[in-house]
């Protein structure tokens, strides 16, 4: 397969080339870097295509996974074939006390310096195929099969290097409590330092959790080895984790079917402050996880947001296949008391809610050939704020 890949690479622009086969390498021959554990084997993710199934046609009855699609009932979305988490681990391994979370689950703090320590081991083990051509813009929305009005309700967890974010249990708790599907995009250091908090997320399978970058890098701006590196050492913390679910699920006498139903490594990433390049989705089609964007803005992350203003632009905004983006690591101002009055309005107006990965799978998932927040560059003024985006702003 590698070969192949790199004859690929080799017809590509030099600058998307160069990631592309740090990716490739990265991916395709752990064994041959030092730092990678021996008793790690690389693995095909059972959940992924065997290979690349090219262009998504527009009428056939499976989507790239071969997952047939499947009408929905209510308030009980799913997708054949794809798991997302196991309520026996998550009841095995917490207290219904302990998933709550507490009101210092939100606290934001500054470090002195920035942390750039990278996670015990830089490359994931996980191998998927890439990405099929239809799917490697930047994904606003999706146009539903059979007119379903199936909708995806996202929340970042971001942390940059210099700081270390929370953690809005009140946002968590509402959901499971109401029994809505929705997908996390979390930071890897972000997973690493609220190691308990994404581990409870991995095994609800109510949600997904997707990759955000290690440090909320801007993959507009950095490139190379750089670029890769906010990609691959996320995917390799997901899989740290894993690990440790599946040792404390084994310790407990807990099925080993029931960790087969959380997903090895995430299945979408989502570029940090909305930007990219085409180097970035380049490296991302090769690492086979789909760019998910959006195409309704909450704007919690404003500190001035409210709720009221958050529930007006989402009921306004929001229509079958739309991808809405909150934030929920302290920085979603006003989305815990939003959420108690969106979800009932949209349930009245018939929708469904779903994760990311079964949102793709339920429609024609609808690109750009870049990433922006509502309209074509209008989130270039990060460049100039944020630079490469790892440390607070200027």
């Amino acid at each position: 397969m590698l070969p192949a890949l790199i004859l690929r690479i080799k017809s590509l622009p030099l600058q998307i080339a160069r990631v592309a086969v740090i990716c490739a390498v990265l991916l395709f021959c752990p064994s041959d870097l030092s730092f990678v554990p021996t008793d790690r084997p690389a693995v095909v993710n059972p959940q992924q295509p065997a290979e690349d199934v090219g262009e998504r046609p527009s009428t056939p009855p499976a989507g790239p996974q071969g997952l047939a699609r499947q009408p929905l009932s209510h308030r009980a979305a799913r997708v054949e074939g794809l798991t997302l988490g196991s309520q026996a681990v998550l009841e095995g391994l917490w207290t219904p006390q302990e998933l709550q979370g507490s009101p210092h689950d939100t606290q934001l703090v500054r470090l002195r310096g920035p942390d750039h320590t990278p996670p015990a081991w830089q490359v994931p083990t996980q191998v998927a195929p890439p990405l099929a051509p239809g799917w490697r813009g930047s994904i606003r929305r999706v146009q539903p099969w059979h007119n379903q009005k199936v909708i995806a309700l996202t929340f970042d967890l971001c942390e940059r290097a210099d700081d270390v974010t929370g953690y809005d249990a009140p946002i968590v708790h509402y959901l499971r409590t109401e029994q809505v599907r929705a997908t996390f995009f979390a930071g890897g250091k972000w997973m690493r330092s609220h190691a308990e908090k994404a581990m409870q997320l991995m095994a609800d399978p109510l949600f997904e959790v997707g990759n955000h970058s290690w440090t909320h890098g801007n993959l507009r701006v950095l490139q190379g080895e750089d670029l890769a590196r906010q990609i691959l050492w996320t995917q390799a913390q997901y899989e740290l984790l894993w690990d440790e679910l599946e040792h404390r699920a084994r310790r407990l006498g807990i099925a080993p079917q029931e960790m087969e139903k959380i997903p090895r490594r995430p299945l979408a990433f989502r570029f940090p402050y909305g930007t990219c390049s085409p180097e970035a989705l380049q490296a991302l089609a090769a690492s086979g996880l789909p760019a998910i964007q959006w195409d309704v803005v909450s704007g919690d992350p404003a500190r001035h947001q409210t709720a009221p203003s958050i529930v007006k632009t989402v009921l306004s905004q929001t229509r079958a296949g739309s991808i809405v983006v909150f934030h929920a690591n302290g920085r979603g101002h006003g989305t815990a008391d939003a959420l108690p009055r969106i979800i009932p309005a949209l349930r009245a107006q018939g929708f469904e809610f779903v994760t990311v990965s079964e949102l793709l799978r339920l429609g024609r998932v609808i690109t750009a050939e870049e990433c922006y927040e509502l309209r074509p560059g209008d989130n270039r003024r990060y460049d100039a704020m944020v630079g490469e985006g790892t440390s607070r702003w200027r």
